[in-house]
């Protein structure tokens, strides 16, 4: 049989390889739009730091996928998908015919749809190409504005502070990371931030990038300037939904799968950042692997495998900083109850989220990596936690 990846990210190299280790004798193309092979996307921060090389984040070169008889086809676009006849167009003209397809396209960056997004100088972060090219910016420029104040503009921003610039982090609502922390851990975060010489700005909504053809700086809704000669927008992503909706695939937020990860067309799956399941578009490397590793196996074996979903659970780095958020973070009323402890000084923050019966169903670790271990074990396990939760929070 022929498997068609059209992606290169987690949820296509994952679905490929998985592909390969059931099928040993099947034809497995992979197209990828960027010319790189698979590198670690979260990565691109250390390779605008300077701190890595794209090499150092590409654990599986072009060998990899020589070895296992994958054809690798980056630098190539897929164009075009014809369901019926099961023919996918490159942007090379070329035509691949497929049994099963999968959708691992993944998503872009969203722009502020303000006046001047389009001046030299304003960039998003979301290929090893737009590293390269905010480096090369910032080479020349004293001081940076980053756009959003979620992961990737947290760690842009200090990305951008480490080369040297004067960085002004805007984020539109409340506080930092609003989808994960709540206002205390967000306030001990933005402590973090300002010690570490980055100025922080909430309730600052962007109205307009000034400048004639390079980027002067950023005006504010209420009427402040922010000179800068660098912008990045970092205010989320939108998955690239166009080559499944004009092949006539269901389509909402993202491309529409089953629990099997099937599209509107029994062979056709999608998988990662592009796929909608449940309504949920995840956007996160968990849910892509899991999802690659789903798909791939219903593409060799139909229905044989059921998508459970991916657990809400982050943990990462952020400004240096430890943290893990898992379940639900900010309880809206109900019979749920918070338990926590904050150390603005030490940059520490812990909050539990109990159930009824006393189960642990959401948490937040800021600096409190020696905790994430016991949490996830006392998460997953489901049963009534609080003794165990409070000699967590006194230690």
């Amino acid at each position: 049989m022929a498997f068609v990846v059209v992606g290169g990210g987690v949820a296509g190299f994952t679905a490929a390889r998985t592909v390969r280790s059931l099928e040993p004798g099947a034809e497995i193309t992979v197209v990828e739009a960027e010319p790189a092979p698979y590198y670690l996307r979260p990565g691109l921060i250390e390779v605008l730091a300077g701190r890595k090389t794209l090499a150092e984040i590409t654990p599986f070169p072009r060998a990899w996928f020589e070895h296992r008889r994958i054809a690798f086809r980056s630098g190539v676009a897929a164009v075009r998908l014809d369901p019926r006849p099961h023919r996918l167009r490159l942007s090379s003209g070329e035509e691949l015919a497929y049994d099963r397809l999968l959708l691992a396209c993944g998503a872009e960056a969203v722009q502020p749809e303000v006046p001047g997004v389009h001046l030299a100088g304003v960039f998003t972060l979301r290929s090893a190409a737009d590293a390269e090219r905010i480096r090369t910016r910032a080479e020349a420029v004293a001081a940076a504005a980053v756009i959003g104040g979620g992961w990737l503009g947290i760690e842009v921003a200090r990305a951008l502070h480490d080369l040297g610039l004067a960085v002004t982090l805007l984020e539109r609502g409340a506080w930092l990371l609003n989808r994960q922390l709540d206002e205390g851990a967000a306030r001990i975060l933005t402590g973090i931030l300002a010690d570490q010489g980055i100025e922080v700005r909430v309730r600052a909504a962007c109205a307009a990038v000034l400048g004639t053809t390079e980027v002067t700086g950023v005006l504010l809704a209420d009427g402040s300037e922010i000179r800068a000669g660098l912008v990045v927008a970092a205010a989320g992503v939108r998955p690239r939904i166009a080559l499944a909706a004009e092949a006539g695939l269901a389509t909402g937020r993202g491309v529409i799968v089953d629990d099997h990860l099937s599209t509107s067309d029994p062979d056709v799956f999608a998988a990662g950042d592009v796929a909608e399941w449940r309504g949920h578009v995840y956007g996160i490397v968990p849910a892509a692997r899991d999802q690659g590793e789903v798909a791939a196996r219903n593409m060799v074996q139909p229905r044989s495998v059921q998508y459970p979903g991916t657990p809400p659970s982050n943990k990462l780095k952020v400004a240096g900083v430890d943290l893990l958020c898992l379940g639900n973070t900010q309880p809206q009323g109900g019979a749920l109850r918070e338990m926590r402890h904050a150390d603005p000084v030490a940059g520490r923050y812990v909050k539990f989220v109990l159930g009824e019966d006393g189960e642990l169903v959401g948490a937040i670790l800021l600096g409190a990596a020696d905790l994430a271990r016991p949490v996830e074990e006392l998460a997953q396990a489901g049963v009534p936690a609080e003794d165990d939760l409070k000699l967590l929070l006194a230690s």
